[in-house]
């Protein structure tokens, strides 16, 4: 195990390692059993939270070579890059608040002819770069260039009938996988799963574990830029709720294919049979907007997340906003708030409520709970 940093924690701190790329959350003992010491972040009061994003996304591009109706920035072909020197600045900020991993996004991030620039530099600053890709841009020579830098590459598929653009076939992006597996790049897929994917899950997994990825990312719809123009007919009717997490762990032991769950879907995870030990065994948790996550949009403003539009402030003040509980709003520590039927449950500080993107499409608080998940109610704590 090769250790890049440890950063401290009020609890411990946090171990990133590289080979295997990961983060261990370790307490204070194990830290001084292996001679490291807190100091003054031990000494000193629980700040009540992390002492920095453990990632933070940056959209690099406003443009696409596609023109999905789901798309949550509502990215088109007539959009923008970001200046290299606007992003370096981006990744110096991010760096100076703590994160580990950085993830590029956009639009389509392939298409800003500085990515590869961008990766060195988020590496020279101590963080590990990621993104995600339509995959119609992967070629045999961007692939070996970008195994040096990139940590993961996710590629977005589809299936027929799906919410994303139909001229991108999933038989192409599952060349960009090959392409991206041949190279030696960690790769998965990422699935926005609709009613009318269900029935489909069980190609999914057959033609994506087929294709070498070492997982699936199974994401729900959510209401953002011209997604909220077609949610209605994306949102998962209450029998496909129920239906879902067996089915996906019945797929993943078939074709031996990890998935993980949009954050946005915790409720239905939550509602399952799984104890909570081992739900944080399995590290599963709700929305980590504010908490864990923060996102910096073209322009260089900072939010909770970057399907949440709610501004915290400037890039270059990510340091001293992520200290300001009150800069946050409701999206940070949002499980002590929750109220109605989630107030009583069991795992609301696993699950969190839900999809804070939701509550906002409908006008509510972020108090609430989701009002699209239907989910059983721990009482009783496992």
């Amino acid at each position: 195990m090769k250790v890049q940093r440890v950063r401290f924690e009020h609890f411990g701190g946090i171990i990133a390692t590289e080979e295997p790329a990961t983060l261990l959350w370790v307490d204070r003992d194990y830290l001084r059993t292996r001679g490291f010491d807190g100091g003054a972040v031990w000494e000193g009061p629980d700040p009540g939270c992390l002492s920095g994003p453990v990632e933070v996304e940056i959209a690099i591009t406003t443009r696409c070579n596609l023109g999905c109706p789901c798309c949550y920035t509502s990215a088109g072909r007539g959009g923008r890059d970001v200046d290299l020197k606007e992003v370096e600045r981006f990744l110096h900020a991010a760096a100076r608040a703590g994160a580990f991993h950085v993830a590029f996004g956009g639009g389509e991030p392939l298409l800003h002819p500085d990515l590869l620039p961008m990766g060195r530099i988020a590496r020279e600053r101590g963080m590990l770069p990621s993104l995600t890709t339509n995959g119609r841009l992967v070629t045999p020579k961007w692939a070996k260039q970008a195994k040096r830098l990139f940590s993961r590459v996710n590629v977005s598929i589809d299936l027929p009938g799906g919410p994303r653009d139909p001229s991108m076939p999933l038989s192409e992006s599952l060349d960009a996988v090959r392409t991206l597996v041949d190279a030696g790049i960690t790769c998965g897929c990422n699935l926005i799963l609709t009613e009318g994917i269900m029935p489909q899950l069980d190609r999914a997994f057959s033609e994506v574990s087929k294709a070498g990825a070492d997982s699936m990312m199974i994401l729900r719809a959510k209401p953002s830029g011209r997604g909220s123009d077609v949610h209605e007919k994306m949102r998962l009717s209450s029998e496909t709720q129920a239906a879902l997490i067996p089915r996906l762990l019945e797929l993943a032991e078939k074709y031996s294919l990890p998935f993980h769950l949009d954050c946005a879907f915790a409720p239905l995870l939550m509602a399952s049979s799984v104890p909570r030990a081992r739900l944080e065994e399995l590290g599963a948790y709700g929305c980590i907007a504010g908490d864990l996550l923060a996102t910096v949009d073209p322009d260089g403003f900072v939010h909770p997340c970057s399907h949440l539009h709610f501004t915290v402030g400037r890039v270059e003040d990510l340091s001293s906003l992520w200290a300001d509980r009150l800069a946050w709003g409701a999206s940070r520590g949002r499980d002590s708030r929750l109220t109605g039927k989630c107030s009583g449950c069991g795992v609301r500080d696993l699950c969190r409520g839900g999809c804070a993107v939701v509550n906002a499409h409908y006008g509510l608080g972020l108090d609430q709970p989701d009002p699209e998940l239907t989910c059983g109610l721990r009482v009783i704590l496992d």
